[in-house]
């Protein structure tokens, strides 16, 4: 070969070595992304997959939402054989119609996911279908089901994990995101160069997971429910709510409302709220203890003397302002014990307005608490016009949550102070073990020791010989009050004489308080024509039976001695 032939062989191998090594280079360092992709998309495939989630417990270790752990059946239709018997049998395993399984099968070719939260007990069962039909395609994947025990029992308070996501969409479930875990972790399918399923690798799965453990008692949960639903049943409100809590910690033990729903199968249910956190009501007489606490507190009224309530109808800035009753004169303690709004008005308008608004800031109202999701912070817009005290006195031109009005009278019956409510103990690990535990925080004093000591025999008086009497009880004391606030008509653009809130909110036992319990309802129906609806015979009357329940649920001797040797009733003994 002559030299310019070996040169011009050489120029040729080198220059195609070159263009060789250029496109080496154009696909390792600048295609190396676009290649991998499309490498990943032949041999990988990714699906997701429910994560389990922590579990809920309440305050004694029940089980109030757990993951559940399952199966997800899958099928590869374009590699499986005998479709026909394929559809059949996994019908007859599975439970699902045949005609289902065999459009799946002819219908779809790549991987499809034809049973979720299958028992896992089944797994033998499938394992052995996939060898003796010898179809290697059907395959079956761990996976998670979140159940609520309890079903009804607590359901808008622990609320729900989306079915299709796998987190928390309402209620505690939602609050507790952060913690409890959950949601989804993706699976990558490896596959041969023909499609066939190699092997599933897990990736993506999220951070560890915490247990939660609730203040609420399932058993004063399932007692203040039943309450309420007897209330609901007599009644027929729009809506309803039972709260107790503890007055020093600001434990919520139960936070019953109505309606309510099952988690279990919450897409069945269009209202998923609960109304003790997420809806703020005006609060009528409820409000009138604060404002002679106040009075109290600013040394302008004398539990002695006597104040005239005008045969029950008062003018504030030319607006006039009725009683539910004519009442004549009457002492403070009585205007609490009978509810006279004219009474309350006229102790209402000796005091600094100021000082008003800032009492009931200092209670809680208008401020959201933190503690629930969707919570209202209620309305209190400070308006120093005479008639707007005269209203705010009676509970008439502000709003406030159930919550808020329970975490107020706890301030009555723990000695003055303003605690904030609680709804989570603490977390725990996998073994049990605290790795969190949330302490009870007093946030100030806010009621005078004087206030308190005044205070509370007229608040047990309301309950013995007041407007809430209804509810008294023979085993133990009650205190509290009553209250009834007008709805706003927007048909008649003015204050309904149809509509009506009723409320009780006290404590009890009186001299040394174990709970706080607040009682709601919306839009109360008269049990009979021309019946008037108030507080006391409408909230009040739920306490009877649901304070002895509670009470003899904690084994506590009833603290009136004469009542001690009164059988007790059958719903007394439960």
């Amino acid at each position: 070969m002559s030299e310019k032939k070996t040169y011009f062989v050489l120029f040729i191998l080198s220059f195609s070595f070159l263009i060789a090594l250029g496109r080496i280079l154009q696909i390792q360092v600048f295609e190396r992304e676009e290649f991998q992709k499309r490498i990943e998309k032949q041999y990988y495939q990714e699906e997701e997959i429910i994560l389990p989630r922590g579990t809920i417990f309440d305050r004694n270790g029940k089980f109030a939402a757990i993951s559940i752990p399952t199966l997800s059946v899958y099928v590869i239709p374009k590699y499986i054989k005998d479709k026909e018997n394929t559809a059949k049998q996994l019908s007859l395993l599975l439970k699902i119609p045949y005609e289902d399984l065999r459009k799946v099968l002819y219908e779809r070719k790549n991987y499809t996911i034809i049973a979720t939260n299958v028992d896992k007990s089944l797994r033998p069962q499938l394992e052995k279908l996939r060898f003796d039909l010898k179809e290697w395609n059907i395959g079956i994947l761990d996976n998670s089901m979140r159940f609520y025990p309890f079903g009804f029992t607590a359901g808008n308070v622990i609320g729900f994990v989306s079915k299709k996501t796998g987190l928390g969409l309402e209620g505690m479930e939602y609050q507790l995101n952060d913690y409890l875990g959950g949601g989804k972790a993706k699976l990558r399918f490896l596959k041969d160069a023909k499609g066939n399923l190699i092997a599933i690798e897990k990736a993506d799965i999220q951070k560890k997971t915490y247990n939660a453990v609730l203040t609420i008692d399932m058993n004063v949960q399932h007692i203040a429910e039943d309450s309420l639903m007897e209330l609901v049943q007599e009644r027929n409100p729009l809506e309803a709510a039972v709260l107790i809590m503890n007055p020093y910690t600001g434990e919520i033990l139960a936070a019953a409302s109505y309606p309510n729903y099952d988690p279990n199968n919450y897409q069945a249910f269009k209202y998923r709220k609960n109304i003790v956190f997420q809806h703020a009501y005006e609060v009528g007489s409820v409000a009138k203890p604060i404002f002679l606490a106040e009075a109290i507190d600013e040394k302008k009224v004398n539990l002695n003397e006597i104040i005239d309530c005008q045969n029950g109808s008062i003018y504030v800035d030319g607006i006039r302002i009725r009683d539910h009753k004519k009442f004549g004169l009457l002492t403070p303690a009585q205007i609490i014990q009978h509810s006279s709004n004219v009474g309350a008005i006229k102790i209402a308008l000796r005091l600094d307005p100021k000082s008003v608004y800032k009492k009931l800031r200092d209670l809680g109202f208008g401020q959201k608490t933190g503690i629930f999701p969707g919570e209202a912070s209620g309305s209190l817009k400070e308006d120093y016009r005479p008639v707007n005290i005269a209203y705010a006195s009676i509970g008439q031109n502000w709003t406030a949550t159930v919550l808020q009005v329970g975490v107020a009278y706890s301030a009555f019956a723990n000695g003055g102070y303003l605690v904030k409510p609680m709804l989570l103990k603490g977390l725990t690990d996998d073994s049990g073990n605290y790795v969190k535990v949330f302490q009870p925080q007093v946030v100030k004093k806010v009621l005078s020791d004087e206030s308190i000591e005044k205070i509370k025999p007229i608040l047990k008086l309301v309950v013995e010989d007041g407007t809430a009497k209804s509810g008294k009880s023979d085993f133990f004391t009650i205190a509290g009050k009553t209250g009834t606030a007008q709805k706003y008509d927007p048909t008649i653009k003015a204050l309904s004489n149809t509509k009506w809130y009723t409320w009780f909110a006290g404590f009890f036992p009186v001299e040394k308080p174990m709970f706080t319990v607040v009682v709601f309802a919306n839009e109360p129906k008269p049990k009979f024509t021309g019946e008037h609806i108030g507080g006391g015979g409408v909230s009040a009357t739920v306490l009877k039976n649901l304070v002895d329940r509670i009470m003899f649920y904690y084994k506590q001797k009833p603290d009136k001695v004469k009542n001690l040797d009164t059988p007790l009733s059958s719903g007394q003994r439960r």
